[in-house]
């Protein structure tokens, strides 16, 4: 009974994902907390702060969406985002995430990301306060990239 339940617990949480990751990941989190603070300060928003829950939960779905090489907002099992920053600890008031493949930069992915209309309503939420940032390379060396805006319950 207890190997059941122990099976069917490693079931739900979902499989783990070995995932590439860019030699340059701390560089290129850094340097899109930059890019998207330069555009959300252009409209007299407030700055982003990363958060550790945030950037796992981002690193996570890039990773997964790099090992399947496809762009979904959905994680293992179908777990949208709510269930994902619930799994990292992470409360939220609200929350939003970007996704993007090919771009060969930072600089690229958050010029992609302020050309789309959603993808900038999401960047330039007012409510935002954390953001975190995932980075994974897939099989075909493309790069696969993540963003969660998010402001914490503060209840």
């Amino acid at each position: 009974m207890i190997r059941w339940i122990a099976l069917v617990l490693m079931v739900l949480a979902g499989p783990a994902t070995a995932c590439e990751t860019p030699a340059s990941l701390t560089a290129l989190r850094a340097e899109l907390l930059v890019l998207t603070n330069v555009e959300r300060t252009a409209v007299g928003l407030g700055t982003l702060t990363r958060h550790p829950s945030l950037e796992a939960a981002a690193q996570i779905q890039a990773c997964r969406t790099a090992d399947r090489q496809d762009l979904s907002h959905r994680g293992s099992w179908l777990a949208g985002l709510g269930r994902r920053l619930r799994r990292e600890g992470y409360r939220y008031a609200m929350a939003a995430e970007n996704l993007a493949e090919g771009q060969r930069s930072a600089t690229e992915v958050t010029v992609g990301w302020m050309a789309s209309a959603e993808h900038r309503h999401n960047s330039l939420d007012v409510r935002a306060l954390n953001v975190g940032f995932g980075v994974a390379i897939a099989r075909d060396g493309r790069l696969h990239w993540s963003m969660i805006l998010a402001a914490a319950r503060t209840e």
